[in-house]
């Protein structure tokens, strides 16, 4: 058993791009020096990402004495790993940037193959002829930053063990409607609703946020709008935004929904992206017990050629969009033995 901590130790960034190693720099320090604007937080797909990226990277060389960064390595699994790359290679006075987006693909014949700086592999075993080949073009790996991904890239890889991700937030989000439902719960219902919002055709309401996802699944399974009512509303622009379903449920919402109704609109206006606290804890009690049992695991070719990297002088960073609430453990949890995402066990395969 190993943990993500073994190859960054706290040098790790969830979604509000605060470190988990206080000595170094968050989003919070950065934003005044980078420009970035109070309010804004970062994704991968935007520039500023990346400058954030390369500060906290600069930042975390300079505190171990090492010298100046001339390569960054992104290794990912998306199309947003791939613009992240794409965007620093764009920063003016950055180091060169290299990436790899990898998916096991057991249909496809094994392939590496690169457009201009930037691979696409069919196998994470060729992550190691990528490295070889960046030795090959000169990197030095004790200039170089790893910039790693967390989420179905070296936890759970895309192609080989990404279900258990998607099972621990569906698991997590029955739990909580069962809390907050109990015996009115239609469990095949939720469900079924919940399987359906998270397909691609509806990011265009739920914008891909999960908070979104269960908390408009939970008030079609109540009864405060039926999934036919929603469909139309958002096809005539009638409910152009879950804020809006929000404000129109308002007076059909049963009491046992009321107290965490109230709780999504405030946070939804104050900007929060992740408005809904109990999912996203029940969410990290599931993905930290599929790390303990072994259906959640590390990529073992990752890991093994991290570790070979940073033998030979490499820093390790490693990224997440996962909310705190869904990788850091409340005080209670932490009182249990909950250990923070990236110091959890987890077998390396």
């Amino acid at each position: 058993m190993k943990t993500i901590a073994d190859l960054t130790s706290d040098r790790v960034y969830y979604r509000d791009l605060e470190s988990c190693d206080p000595t170094l720099p968050g989003l919070g320090t950065l934003r005044e020096p980078l420009g970035l604007p109070a309010g804004l937080l970062p994704r991968k797909r935007e520039p500023s990402y990346a400058r954030v990226a390369l500060a906290i990277a600069e930042a975390a060389q300079a505190q171990r004495g090492g010298p100046p960064l001339s390569t960054l390595l992104v290794i990912g699994d998306t199309e947003n790993d791939r613009l992240m790359a794409r965007y620093l290679n764009q920063l003016p006075g950055a180091p060169q940037t290299y990436g790899i987006i990898g998916e096991d693909r057991p249909v496809v014949s094994a392939s590496l193959t690169w457009d201009g700086p930037i691979a696409a592999a069919t196998r994470w075993a060729l992550l190691h002829p990528w490295a070889a080949e960046l030795e090959r073009r000169g990197v030095r790996w004790d200039r170089a930053a790893l910039l790693i991904d967390i989420d179905k890239t070296l936890l759970g890889p895309r192609g080989r063990g990404d279900g258990a991700i998607d099972d621990a937030r569906a698991e997590g989000a029955l739990a909580v409607a069962g809390d907050l439902l109990g015996a009115d719960l239609d469990i095949r219902m939720f469900r079924r609703t919940y399987a359906e919002l998270c397909r691609k055709e509806w990011h265009g309401f739920t914008l891909d946020n999960q908070d979104y996802v269960v908390s408009t699944a939970l008030l079609i399974t109540c009864g405060a709008i039926s999934y036919q009512d929603l469909e139309a509303g958002v096809d005539s622009g009638e409910l152009p935004s879950f804020a809006a379903l929000l404000d129109a449920v308002t007076p059909r919402v049963p009491p046992p929904l009321a107290a965490l109704h109230a709780e999504l609109r405030e946070r939804v206006a104050a900007g929060d992206p992740t408005p809904f606290k109990l999912f996203r804890r029940a969410e990290f009690v599931s993905t930290v017990a599929r790390m303990g049992d072994g259906r959640l695991t590390l990529c073992g070719e990752l890991f093994t050629l991290t570790e070979r990297l940073i033998a030979a002088g490499a820093l390790c960073v490693a990224t997440s969009d996962k909310p705190t609430e869904s990788a850091l453990p409340n005080s209670a949890q932490a009182a249990a033995g909950m250990r923070p995402l990236h110091r959890t066990p987890a077998r390396v395969v």
